[in-house]
């Protein structure tokens, strides 16, 4: 009897969309942004600030030095992982030629407490007041940025576009139980994140 069929690797799909560029198919770069660019610019945004001439040479650089070298990307991590470190780089570049960013700094020195915060948040209580705290944007979308893209979608639905927890169940194919659960485990998490960036930057005691 002949061994099952193993599924596609995940990687597959960007690993050919890969040879493709490398060949130098017709569209293939083009597919490239479209799938990629909108996160990797709010990667960016949420770190580098409001400066959109800023933002958009960073993730430009961040695309251009991606395609020169996408021949080193071997598939081991998935491509916007790898995307997200060039951008990474490309943003520690900015700041080492402007004047340091405390946010940005406080965000970097945070990285591995913001893993585990993120790691056990299901268990911890619900901070609601911090949702209600008056701080910065810059802040606010540097603890957005730091969560799991479920959870950034979940909050923007409920407290930005305003959508009732019905709706967002629907619209995630989630029962209304799970997306309320979405909601607490976000909300949870944004809380203790925003917490921790204000204070190292020094605005909360």
């Amino acid at each position: 009897m002949p061994p099952p069929a193993q599924s596609p690797s995940p990687a597959g799909p960007e690993i050919r969309l890969r040879q493709r560029i490398l060949a130098g198919e017709s569209g293939a770069a083009a597919e490239l942004l479209d799938e990629h660019l909108t996160p990797v610019y709010q990667f960016v945004h949420f770190r580098v600030g409001r400066d959109r001439g800023l933002v958009e040479d960073v993730v430009q650089d961040t695309f251009l030095t991606a395609l020169q070298s996408l021949a080193s990307w071997d598939g081991r991590s998935s491509l916007r992982g790898w995307l997200v470190g060039i951008a990474k780089n490309k943003i520690r570049e900015t700041r080492r030629r402007r004047a340091p960013i405390p946010l940005e700094d406080a965000l970097a020195e945070a990285a591995a407490d913001i893993d585990a915060i993120l790691a056990d948040v299901s268990r911890e209580p619900l901070p609601d007041h911090v949702l209600e705290r008056r701080e910065t944007s810059e802040l606010v979308g540097a603890a957005l940025s730091s969560l799991p893209e479920d959870y950034q979608r979940a909050l923007l639905d409920k407290y930005v576009e305003g959508r009732s927890t019905a709706d967002i169940a629907r619209s995630t194919g989630r029962s209304e139980k799970a997306a309320e659960s979405l909601l607490t485990r976000s909300r949870t998490a944004f809380a203790r994140v925003f917490e921790l960036l204000a204070r190292k930057r020094g605005g909360l005691t």
